[in-house]
């Protein structure tokens, strides 16, 4: 296996504005009928996945504005009501996206910020929000390509995965392998749906 160096935050902030909006332009004509299909999620329409999208994205917004508290933020205080229709999720995602890069931008790669479950690097917060975004995009079924751009899924490795990357392997069979979703034969790191991020660099909460 090949050691490769991680990604820097502006590789990773860059790459996940990219691929927010190349999400936004997948499922932005999308019909009613679109959204109201079963995706990849067990139990999950096309709807509640780009729903889970954009609120994660909202909730790592905070938790990077926030990361200089010495408590974790109310989360749910920040979520915006359910939305009536699924026809304005692309809006959403597109306001929670931008507020995350804006966010990341103001932000040192090494500095502390906080997720639900971790505390880490604004750096790990990037390639988590990264992996959301390329990952539920290939999990969404109906019109439009699923499978992620080899660039970011490799940055999502390099991220997430360093002790499973393999610059031998296409990136993007690699990390639906790693991430449970398309099994390569052969290849170690399967664990299916028990699958779990390798954070690199998880700080102790006091």
């Amino acid at each position: 296996m090949t050691a490769i160096k991680g990604p820097s935050l502006a590789d990773l902030r860059s790459t996940l504005a990219r691929q927010v909006e190349t999400l936004i332009g997948r499922v932005g004509d999308w019909s009613q009928d679109d959204w109201e299909q079963p995706s990849s999620n067990p139990g999950w329409s096309n709807a509640d996945t780009v729903r889970h999208v954009s609120e994660r994205l909202t909730v790592y917004a905070v938790g990077v504005e926030q990361g200089g508290q010495d408590e974790r933020p109310d989360f749910d205080q920040a979520l915006p009501p359910p939305p009536t229709t699924p026809l304005v999720l692309p809006r959403r995602l597109e306001e929670a996206g931008d507020r995350l890069v804006e966010a990341l931008g103001k932000t040192e790669p090494t500095e502390l910020v906080w997720h639900p479950d971790h505390r880490f690097s604004a750096r790990t917060m990037a390639a988590v929000a990264l992996s959301e975004v390329v990952l539920h995009r290939w999990d969404l079924t109906g019109p439009g390509d699923r499978g992620p751009e080899p660039r970011a899924a490799r940055l999502v490795l390099q991220g997430l995965f360093s002790s499973h990357d393999d610059s031998s392997a296409s990136p993007t069979a690699l990390l639906l392998h790693v991430s449970g979703r398309s099994r390569m034969e052969g290849r170690p790191g399967w664990s299916g749906a028990d699958w779990h991020w390798d954070i690199p660099d998880e700080a102790p909460v006091g």
